[in-house]
C-alpha cells in the first residue's frame, strides 16, 4: 500500500453520520425513558415527553443543517469549506480540536470572523480521508 504525500491537497466530501443519528436517538430515548416513571402528574410527564420529541426533531435538523457538504485542504488555497446550501466558506483552522478514534471535532473561523464547528464521526468521510484529517490536525498544516 502505498502512503499518500502529506503535502497532497485533501478533499472530504462529508455525509451524514448514522453513527451520530443513533446517539442522538439513543441519548433522547433514554431521556424519555429516565422521564416516564417518574413520580408526577400524567399531565406533566406528557409535557415532558413532548419536550423530548421535539427537541429530537429540532436536534435532528440542526444535525443535518450543521454538517457540511465539503471540507478541502491545500498548501495553496488552505482550508474551504462548503455548508449543505452550497456556499463555499474560505476559513481559517483554529488550535483546538478533538482527536478521538472514532470523533474528530475541528474549530474554525471564516473571512467575517464566524466561528464554524465541524464534528465528523469516522463514518461520515472515507477511511483514507478521516486518518489525513486527523494526521493534518494532530501535526498542523505543512508550510510552503
Amino acid at each position: 500500500m502505498s502512503s499518500t504525500p502529506y503535502g497532497e491537497p485533501l478533499e472530504l466530501l462529508i455525509r451524514p453520520s448514522p453513527l451520530m443519528a443513533t446517539l442522538l436517538c439513543l441519548m433522547h430515548m433514554a431521556a424519555i425513558a429516565v422521564c416516564t416513571p417518574l413520580p408526577i402528574s400524567l399531565a406533566y410527564r406528557a409535557a415532558i415527553v413532548i419536550g423530548i420529541v421535539c427537541a429530537f426533531f429540532w436536534n435532528g435538523y440542526v444535525f443535518i443543517q450543521r454538517t457540511p457538504r465539503r471540507l478541502h485542504w491545500s498548501p495553496e488555497e488552505g482550508w474551504t469549506l462548503t455548508d449543505r446550501k452550497g456556499t463555499q466558506h474560505e476559513v481559517r483552522l483554529l488550535p483546538e480540536a478533538y482527536l478521538g478514534p472514532w470523533l474528530v471535532i475541528a474549530h474554525f473561523k471564516d473571512e467575517r470572523g464566524k466561528r464554524m464547528t465541524v464534528m465528523l464521526a469516522q463514518d461520515s468521510v472515507r477511511a483514507e480521508g478521516f486518518r489525513r484529517l486527523k494526521v493534518l490536525l494532530r501535526y498542523g498544516t505543512p508550510k510552503r
